[in-house]
């Protein structure tokens, strides 16, 4: 008998190691795909699997890097902040879809105001990567613009400077 509960105690603990060790997992699994990349970081080269730092990739002059660094971080604060916006809009759209008897009038008005807020974040990247442009030579536009078509290209998406 007491050799029944012992087993049945190491049994337990085993499986408790086991979903600890999975949640730990799971965490870090989750965590690691919204890991944050450094600025200018996220073009990839036309056929390269590896993803390259777009500042590294256009040979930036010192006093370049630091101002496209200062205003990239201001766009990026302001993408993420009308992400967010975008990410409560689709929340609310999935609760209006659970009503018993949906609103469609309520739906559609959220699906285009979720259309107006990624039509500003397009809008918004867009004009980033013109400024952008404008700062660099006559090389890096180049050298930027294929980084850009090469992404579109391949549809592995963009993340702007």
């Amino acid at each position: 008998m007491k050799n029944n509960v012992l087993k049945f105690i190491l049994i337990l603990s085993l499986l408790m190691n086991a979903s600890m060790l999975g949640s730990a997992a799971y965490t870090h699994y989750n965590q690691s795909r919204h890991e944050t990349r450094p600025l200018g970081c996220g073009l990839q080269k036309s056929g390269d699997q590896v993803r390259n730092c777009l500042f590294e990739e256009l040979s930036l002059k010192p006093d370049q890097l630091r101002t496209m660094h200062q205003k990239a971080s201001a766009f990026h604060t302001d993408l993420n902040i009308k992400g967010q916006e975008i990410d409560q809009k689709r929340a609310f759209l999935v609760n209006l879809m659970r009503a018993t008897s949906p609103n469609a009038k309520a739906i559609d008005a959220t699906i285009a105001e979720i259309n107006r807020l990624q039509l500003n974040i397009q809008q918004t990247a867009v004009a980033h990567m013109i400024e952008f442009k404008g700062m660099l030579d006559k090389d890096q536009q180049k050298k930027f613009l294929d980084l850009i078509e090469g992404a579109m290209a391949k549809g592995t998406g963009l993340q702007c400077p």
